[in-house]
């Protein structure tokens, strides 16, 4: 009888061992789980602006490729790229892509991006590649005239 009360005393302190140590390891991964969702909320905030749809792996991939800022350059490279629209201005107007806000940065290495003159808009689809050192190329993949806006005199 005594030997059976020693091993269910021992086998009671092992269970009291094992369950505290486990509670230790729950809470330490629970503490390691709240810092990778504070970490990743932060990046999701340095990245997550208005009009853009980049995961977090198209940043890392841009950044690796010499963007330091993605989501500024990118709409700031293509302001000077007025001659992929393919719509001619009119009354004086001078086509561009103006509203940095109205660009919208999609995942795939797609942008949608108005383009104006003052009279007409165009809306384009366009698709970048950043080459090493990140100089970025564009491409136009599609553009279409609203039909709301004035047409050529």
């Amino acid at each position: 009888m005594r030997a059976f009360l020693a091993l269910l005393l021992l086998a009671a302190t092992l269970a009291a061992a094992f369950f505290w140590h486990r509670s230790d390891r729950m809470e330490e991964r629970a503490s390691l789980a709240e810092s990778r969702a504070k970490r990743a909320e932060n990046a999701l905030a340095k990245v997550s602006n208005p009009g853009n749809f980049l995961t977090l792996d198209d940043v890392r991939i841009l950044t690796r490729a010499g963007l330091t800022d993605p989501v500024s350059q990118l709409r700031s490279d293509l302001a000077g790229h007025s001659s992929l629209i393919p719509v001619k201005s009119v009354y004086g107007g001078k086509m561009g892509f103006y509203d940095r806000e109205g660009v919208v940065l999609l995942p795939g290495r797609y942008v949608y991006a108005p383009a104006e003159d003052g009279h007409i808009l165009v809306h384009t689809l366009l698709r970048y590649d950043v080459k090493p050192g990140g100089k970025i190329e564009w491409k136009l993949v599609d553009a279409v005239q609203d039909p709301l806006t004035a047409s050529s005199p």
